[in-house]
């Protein structure tokens, strides 16, 4: 009897730790996340840079698009036009599909990942609780580039913003909200932040979930390196509102937001910060 506790024991402790390692491990990918629009070419070429340059294997997932067979072509080709060595577009249709061994087999060759623009809760429904997304989170831990524009942006965070609710206000839950792609839990992504007036939304969903929101604008991105760190890349204005030492005053009755003390930065290509 003994023995059988000290051999439990052994597997107990081994197993926590063997969690923790699992837990602890550093992300050697990177992330490029763009505001919408047409994308600068800078800014697509660091992603191709990133993905290996001329040996890039580029995995365009086009479904966020109501069309996605015209917007994978137009993505691969212009993938290819700038010298990439292989970009091939995946048609995933729905869980189904996106559990399915084949497809599984394919992505996983890919060095980049790249989402297309549309309906960012098309992708969602398509990959949530699959074993592709499994597959995508192990690649990018792995040193794999993922890249997303517009739609595409919107589902890196864990708290995605489904582009439901009313922002005319700040109440709470006036912006719809569900699970996103979570490669980054500590913020919210919002896109098209300038040109489509999104400032009430992302200060809303940030004031309520208490966490960062990035409003990236169209001709902007960010890059997310390992270790957290993040540059701005493009033409366009990046806007973040930390309420990381900010206060959250309570309003019960009327289910008003408030808050103070909030941290506001406007950043521009080359601009640095760290997701905390």
């Amino acid at each position: 009897m003994r023995r059988l506790h000290i051999l439990l024991s052994v597997l107990i402790i081994t197993g926590f730790v063997g969690y923790r390692q699992r837990e602890s491990d550093e992300i050697k990918g990177h992330l490029i996340i763009i505001g919408g629009g047409k994308p600068p070419a800078a800014v697509i070429q660091k992603f191709i840079d990133l993905a290996g340059g001329p040996k890039a294997k580029i995995a365009v997932i086009p479904m966020a698009s109501s069309e996605p067979k015209k917007s994978g072509k137009s993505l691969e080709e212009e993938f290819l036009e700038l010298g990439v060595g292989k970009a091939k577009s995946y048609y995933i249709q729905d869980s189904f599909q996106a559990n399915a061994d084949p497809v599984l087999d394919r992505l996983s060759n890919a060095s980049g990942i790249y989402f297309s623009g549309g309906d960012q809760n098309r992708l969602t429904e398509i990959f949530c609780d699959t074993r592709c997304m499994e597959l995508f989170h192990r690649m990018y831990k792995d040193g794999a580039v993922i890249g997303g524009n517009s739609a595409g942006a919107a589902i890196m965070s864990e708290v995605m913003i489904t582009g439901e609710g009313n922002w005319e206000v700040l109440k709470a839950d006036s912006v719809v909200t569900t699970r996103g792609f979570g490669f980054i839990k500590r913020a919210i992504i919002d896109q098209h932040f300038v040109a489509r007036n999104r400032f009430n939304r992302l200060l809303a969903v940030s004031i309520q979930k208490r966490k960062m929101g990035i409003g990236i604008d169209e001709n902007a991105a960010i890059w997310v390196k390992p270790g957290r760190q993040v540059e701005v890349l493009g033409e366009g204005t990046v806007l973040l509102i930390d309420p990381a030492e900010a206060d959250f005053p309570v309003d019960t009755r009327r289910h008003l937001l408030g808050v103070k003390g909030l941290r506001l930065s406007v950043l521009h290509a080359g601009d640095r910060f760290t997701l905390e």
